[in-house]
């Protein structure tokens, strides 16, 4: 399976609790981590993208910095993990785009992927005066469709000219050309039928949130409208990871976070939420203060779960956030990882890089 962690590049992580490890993005932080998870021999890590979070006590993701001025960063302090910045649409234009992401290709040297989200939270844009009306909740894949178009065509060709319903380019330059002669991979979360459907066609990822069952029903599905479409997709899912000693211990943890949840804030996740009356967002999925699943318990109990995903489903990856970046990416290292290589669960060779 490939491995990848869900960088803090907003304040406090995917917990909204006054309980839960509070913290600041800066570019040091993230770069700590991003380090690690190179010399941990880690396949990906990704940085979200966040305009504006829900408010409370706790201020949840009302601080965040860019993705992509993040991504080309962290690409000129690495070497071999493969870094993927994430993209809202509505906020920036397909040929910017495009140029930005083949500049941090070059930067990376091919290592850059991009991970496109429609948007959901109308808030994020209404504010900045981009959104273009409630429609736009059933429309949102269709914008996204023809903006990935002219980003690939500008990518494909250096040049382009076209006409469509949001965008109209004469002549447009883009060069260079990515360093990966195949384009930079292309990820999105589609958990819905028309998001999965999007995904599959344009995407070489589909990340997942959920249950087990809805994980693995989505995966499977996902593999089967590519086969028809006669290509291949990866599926990753994501998780926060709650790892302690004894499974005990870890739900001990899960439920002090849960005992501290800043209820301003969440309402406000759940006032955002609302408006999306299609209900396609992965967020949505969710039903507490944990914006991503949670994978709770002692290493061999989590390890367990990692083997069962590889054995009895169909997903290809993991992608992890933690309530505290530095000391539980180091148990990670020390306790989960040895057990999920010695089950030949992954197989990577590792070479250190200095901070």
């Amino acid at each position: 399976m490939d491995f990848g962690i869900f960088l803090p590049i907003a304040n406090n992580g995917w917990i909204i609790s006054k309980n839960s490890p509070q913290y600041m993005p800066t570019f040091e932080l993230n770069k700590e981590v991003t380090i690690k998870a190179e010399n941990m021999g880690l396949d990906f890590v990704l940085s979200m993208v966040k305009f504006r979070g829900y408010g409370g006590e706790t201020e949840h993701w009302d601080y965040a910095m860019d993705s992509f001025n993040m991504m080309a960063g962290l690409a000129a302090v690495t070497e071999r993990i493969g870094i993927f910045a994430t993209v809202q649409p509505l906020t920036l234009h397909p040929a910017m785009a495009a140029r930005m992401a083949a500049t941090i290709d070059d930067i990376s040297n091919g290592r850059f992927g991009m991970n496109v989200v429609a948007g959901w939270n109308k808030y994020e844009y209404s504010q900045m005066g981009l959104w273009p009306g409630d429609e736009f909740y059933n429309d949102r894949y269709n914008y996204a469709e023809e903006w990935l178009t002219v980003v690939k065509g500008l990518w494909d060709n250096g040049r382009l000219t076209h006409k469509g319903k949001y965008f109209d380019l004469d002549d447009c330059l883009c060069q260079p050309a990515p360093v990966n002669k195949s384009n930079p991979p292309i990820v999105c979360a589609g958990m819905s039928e028309k998001g999965l459907r999007f995904t599959v066609k344009h995407c070489n990822v589909n990340f997942v949130a959920g249950d087990l069952e809805q994980i693995t029903s989505v995966s499977a599905k996902g593999k089967q409208i590519a086969a028809e479409m006669g290509k291949e997709i990866k599926t990753y899912a994501l998780y926060t990871l709650i790892a302690a000693d004894t499974d005990e211990e870890a739900q001990s943890i899960y439920q002090h976070f849960i005992d501290g949840t800043d209820q301003d804030s969440f309402s406000g996740l759940q006032t955002a939420r609302s408006n999306d009356k299609a209900g396609s967002t992965t967020e949505k999925l969710l039903g507490d203060i944990y914006l991503a699943p949670t994978l709770t318990g002692a290493p061999e109990t989590i390890v367990d779960f990692i083997e069962h995903l590889s054995t009895n489903t169909e997903v290809d990856g993991l992608l992890f956030a933690f309530p505290d970046f530095i000391k539980d990416t180091d148990y990670f290292e020390e306790k989960i990882l040895p057990l999920i290589e010695a089950r030949g669960l992954r197989n990577k060779v590792i070479q250190k890089i200095e901070a």
